[in-house]
C-alpha cells in the first residue's frame, strides 16, 4: 500500500484479511470437490476422463491433508496476535503438499508407487526405533505380532530406501525446486505460476520460524525491517496482520495452483472456473487492490527480470 502509517493501513489490512479468509474457505470447498471426484472415480460411479489409479490413491491422501491445514490456518487467523507466527509453518505445509501433488500428477504412476512403498517401509521401521542422545538410549517398539511372511516382504523393501552407509532415504531425491520444475514442464500456462509465488513469498521465512532461529524470532516482532522498533499498539497489530497476510496469500496461491493442475491432470477443465473466480475476488480486496493500482502494467502481467 502507499502508506506505512498504521492508522491508514490497519483498517484496510484487517478488511483484506477477512476477505482472504473467506477466499481460503471457498478454496477448501474446491479441494472437497476434487476429493469427491477422486472418490467417485475409485468407486467406479463416475470415472474421471484422465488420470491413473496409483496416482489418484496417493494424491487423494495428500489433498486431504492440505485441506485440513487450511482449516487450521483459518482458525489461527481468526484474531490478530502472536499466533500469526504459526501461520508460517502451516502455510508451508500446504505449499509442500501442493508441490508434491503437482509433481506426482506430472510424472507418471511409478513415482506414486514408489511413494506407496516408501510409506510402507517407513511405517515398518517405526515399529522398532532406537536413538542415542546425550549418553542416553531411547527405544520405542511395537509389541504385537506381525506375520513372518509380511516381515520378510517389508524387510526386502527397505533396501530401496537405504543408502550405502545405512541411512534412511526419502521417497524422492528431488529438491522442492526440482519438483516444481518437473511439474512446470507438464502443467503449462498459469498452473504453476501461483505455486512458485507461494514458495518465493514464504518458504525462507517459514524455515526460520520452524527451525526456531533468532532471526525468526526477530522477524515475528517486526525487528528485521528498516526503521525504529515498533512501540505503539496499532504498529504491533500491523506487524502481526502482515504475517497473517503472507501466510494466507501463500496458502491461497498454493490452493489455486493445485486445483488448476488437478483439473488439467484429471481432464476436468471446469475446475479452473472456480480458481479464476476466487483470484478475482482476491484482487478486489482493499489492500491488494490499492497495491495493484500502484503497479506498472509489466508488474501486473507478471513479467520479471
Amino acid at each position: 500500500m502507499s502508506s506505512n502509517d498504521p492508522e491508514h493501513r490497519l483498517p484496510a489490512m484487517l478488511s483484506t484479511i477477512a476477505g482472504m479468509r473467506e477466499v481460503l474457505f471457498t478454496q477448501t470447498r474446491h479441494i472437497d470437490a476434487c476429493l469427491h471426484l477422486l472418490n467417485e472415480d475409485e468407486c467406479g460411479r463416475a470415472p474421471l476422463p484422465a488420470g491413473e489409479p496409483d496416482i489418484n490413491r496417493v494424491i487423494k491422501a495428500l489433498m486431504h491433508m492440505i485441506g485440513i491445514s487450511a482449516h487450521s490456518l483459518l482458525k489461527l487467523t481468526d484474531e490478530v496476535g502472536l499466533g500469526a507466527k504459526d501461520g508460517y509453518p502451516l502455510a508451508r505445509t500446504i505449499i509442500e503438499g501442493a508441490i508434491n501433488v503437482a509433481y506426482l500428477m506430472a510424472n507418471g504412476p511409478e513415482i506414486s508407487r514408489k511413494a506407496q512403498r516408501h510409506a510402507e517401509v517407513r511405517a515398518f521401521r517405526d515399529l522398532s526405533r532406537q536413538e542415542w542422545i546425550g549418553g542416553w538410549t531411547i527405544k520405542a517398539g511395537y509389541r504385537g505380532q506381525i506375520p513372518a511372511d509380511e516381515v520378510q516382504r517389508l524387510q526386502a523393501m527397505t533396501a530401496e530406501f537405504t543408502t550405502a552407509k545405512g541411512r534412511e532415504k526419502d521417497w524422492t531425491d528431488l529438491s522442492v525446486r526440482q519438483r516444481l520444475d518437473a511439474a512446470a514442464a507438464v502443467f503449462k500456462n498459469t498452473a504453476l505460476l501461483s505455486l512458485n509465488v507461494s514458495v518465493f513469498n514464504i518458504y525462507r521465512h517459514a524455515s526460520e520460524v520452524m527451525h526456531g532461529s533468532y532471526y525468526g524470532a526477530l522477524m515475528i516482532w517486526g525487528l528485521t525491517v528498516p526503521g525504529p522498533p515498533k512501540t505503539e499498539r496499532d504498529a504491533f497489530r500491523l506487524v502481526f496482520v502482515d504475517h497473517q497476510f503472507s501466510a494466507l496469500m501463500s496458502a491461497i496461491f498454493a490452493f489455486a495452483s493445485v486445483v488448476e493442475c488437478f483439473g488439467q491432470y484429471a481432464g476436468v477443465p471446469s475446475l479452473k472456473v472456480g480458481v479464476d473466480e476466487v483470484l478475482e475476488r482476491l484482487a478486489k480486496l482493499p489492500a491488494i487492490a490499492e497495491t495493484l493500482s500502484n503497479e506498472t502494467p509489466a508488474e501486473q502481467s507478471g513479467h520479471h527480470e
